[in-house]
């Protein structure tokens, strides 16, 4: 649940960067999907392969048998496939994609406020002011150590995320069934369409074709943010050795409803809003006490997620400054070695970041994701497996090259073009 209501900030604040050709953003996303899970069930063969090992290890203690429970991890997995460079890979991508997501964080939530604060009102308080004030909230949160105590803060975002995402969508159908609501919309006087053919009449009011369509690329691998680093704890954390075996099938089946609720939201909101739908949704909404209130729970519901979306990154973080700064010493008798410092230093760094790229959340999240995105999903699951099975059949092998490729290819295009065309 706590992954989901990561992802579903996407729903909310990304996934509508600017409208794409929709023949052509529906199958991106099925590549993507489908790459996604080949790589996801890559990274569990692996994990299966290397979990059988290590439970074949017996000791004999005291005329028994005791099997020894080794706990695994992407990382882990890396290391054992690639060695310790192939490890590093794997760590500095994962902590650079969290602080990526924390950033859009960072950049959605003074927005949202923003516009909040101006309809409540009438004040236009720049969204650099509201920035400050989410940095000072945070940093002393990013000095938790013990995750656990971050669990009723992120339910209660969880609840609340679950509001804006239904609200949301109740806009959205409103809108989209509303005569002459959307603004390409045009309807013969007289002729009365009923919700369905309303809803027909603004989709073909859409302009068909966007020139920075090549958005969508890294902006679709970013929706798996997370999914792939969380997918060997989670199939760790199942104990029953029947469930594990249904992990696999379960797992690929969560994924496609929630791919399928992205696509139904986004043509859903595109559809109602238009062509000049925001990159952050909530403050396409039109003015009113409702909408107000979803851009008030979603910016708590952000603040609340965000110690928990950048603890991985902070971990990996103060652990290496501090071994590159400290070696051999106890990083506690350091002031520049501290976790808090280098936890407070790393959020103001995102902040820093987050002005100077406020109105370029859109290629923001493209570039995270096919910089970022692309090789953690895609390039390396699918080099660890191979690595790590000695008797894959050459059809495997070739699925494995092939995704490989692909995930580079789309890496190293995507990456250009985003910055070619950064303004």
């Amino acid at each position: 649940m706590n992954q989901a209501a990561h992802q579903s900030t996407f729903c909310l604040s990304h996934s509508q960067s600017q409208p794409t050709f929709l023949p052509l953003a529906v199958p991106i996303m099925c590549v993507c999907t489908t790459l996604f899970l080949y790589s996801s069930s890559c990274l569990l063969d692996a994990w299966k392969l290397e979990s059988t090992k290590a439970e074949q290890q017996a000791l004999l203690v005291r005329g028994r048998i005791r099997r020894r429970r080794l706990h695994l991890s992407y990382p882990e997995l890396a290391y054992r496939a690639l060695g310790p460079r192939g490890e590093s890979l794997v760590k500095a991508g994962i902590a650079l994609m969290q602080s990526g997501v924390c950033l859009t964080y960072l950049i959605f939530v003074p927005q949202n406020l923003n516009s909040s604060v101006r309809t409540l009102t009438g004040w236009d308080v720049a969204p650099s002011y509201w920035l400050i004030v989410m940095v000072a909230c945070q940093v002393p949160l990013s000095w938790i150590r013990d995750i656990r105590k971050l669990t009723p803060t992120n339910a209660l975002a969880n609840v609340l995320i679950l509001y804006g995402l239904i609200t949301c969508l109740i806009f959205a159908l409103g809108e989209a069934t509303t005569p002459d609501a959307h603004p390409d919309a045009t309807v013969p006087q007289g002729e009365v369409l009923g919700p369905v053919g309303e809803i027909g009449k603004h989709l073909a009011a859409l302009k068909p074709f966007a020139s920075d369509w090549f958005l969508f690329i890294g902006t679709s691998v970013l929706l798996f943010e997370g999914s792939i680093t969380l997918l060997v704890p989670l199939q760790e954390a199942v104990q029953n050795e029947k469930e594990r075996e249904a992990f696999p099938d379960v797992y690929r089946r969560v994924i496609l409803g929630i791919i399928c609720f992205y696509a139904i939201f986004g043509i859903s909101c595109w559809t109602a809003f238009g062509n000049d739908v925001k990159t952050v949704l909530t403050t396409s909404l039109p003015p009113s006490a409702l909408a107000t209130t979803v851009q008030l729970a979603y910016s708590l519901a952000v603040v609340f997620t965000f110690p928990l979306q950048n603890f991985p990154a902070l971990e990996i973080a103060c652990r290496t400054i501090s071994s590159i700064l400290s070696p051999g010493r106890k990083a506690a008798n350091n002031f520049y070695t501290n976790r808090n410092v280098i936890s407070s230093v790393l959020v103001a760094l995102l902040a820093v970041v987050a002005v100077c790229t406020m109105n370029s959340l859109d290629k923001v999240v493209s570039l995270m994701g096919s910089l970022l995105g692309c090789p953690i999903a895609f390039v390396f699951p699918p080099l660890i497996h191979s690595h790590l099975d000695p008797n894959l059949t050459p059809y495997r092998k070739w699925c494995n090259r092939i995704t490989v490729s692909f995930g580079l290819v789309a890496m190293v295009l995507a990456s250009a073009t985003t910055l070619l065309t950064w303004k």
